[in-house]
């Protein structure tokens, strides 16, 4: 019986030797047999199949490779993306609303600056240091909950 069992899983190998992968990554080889297996390329809807001839894990290297050697292209990169994706402006907007201040507009540190806006409205508020603005996120986004922080720390016990 076992014999039979390595000449049918032999079968089968020749069989898929023959068969066509609908996907194939250039970089590792790695092939795309079924439908499922789709799902380790890149989507692209131009491509065969609807991916890319990549499979993440080579793209996801390939990208990582490409931001360290491009570091400032990558900032520049992933500062557009933002701008177009998440706030909905062109990158030369976002540059211009960036460049009303050279420093938080709460506790005046210059570096790691960011851009802060509503999350309901998307409306720009301001450029805040990466502590202000996760702070500002901590507490809702509301005057009333920062209110309760302050008239915490006021509490007469304290002093």
């Amino acid at each position: 019986m076992k014999e039979n069992k390595f000449i049918a899983v032999g079968l089968f190998e020749a069989l898929a030797d023959n068969i066509e992968p609908l996907r194939k990554c250039g970089h590792c080889g790695i092939e795309a047999h079924i439908k499922n297996d789709l799902d380790l390329f890149c989507k692209e809807k131009r491509g065969k199949n609807g991916r890319r001839n990549l499979c993440k894990s080579c793209n996801r290297k390939r990208c990582l490779a490409w931001g360290k050697k491009y570091p400032k292209k990558k900032i520049k990169k992933t500062k557009n993306y933002h701008a177009v994706h998440v706030y909905k402006i062109s990158y030369e907007e976002y540059e211009k609303r960036m460049a009303t201040s050279d420093c938080c507009e709460v506790c005046g540190n210059k570096e790691k600056l960011g851009y802060d806006h509503d999350h309901t409205t998307m409306k720009f508020r301001g450029v805040l240091c990466n502590k202000c603005n996760r702070s500002i996120g901590q507490l809702g986004d509301t005057l009333e909950s920062i209110q309760k922080v302050v008239d915490y720390l006021k509490k007469e016990e304290w002093k």
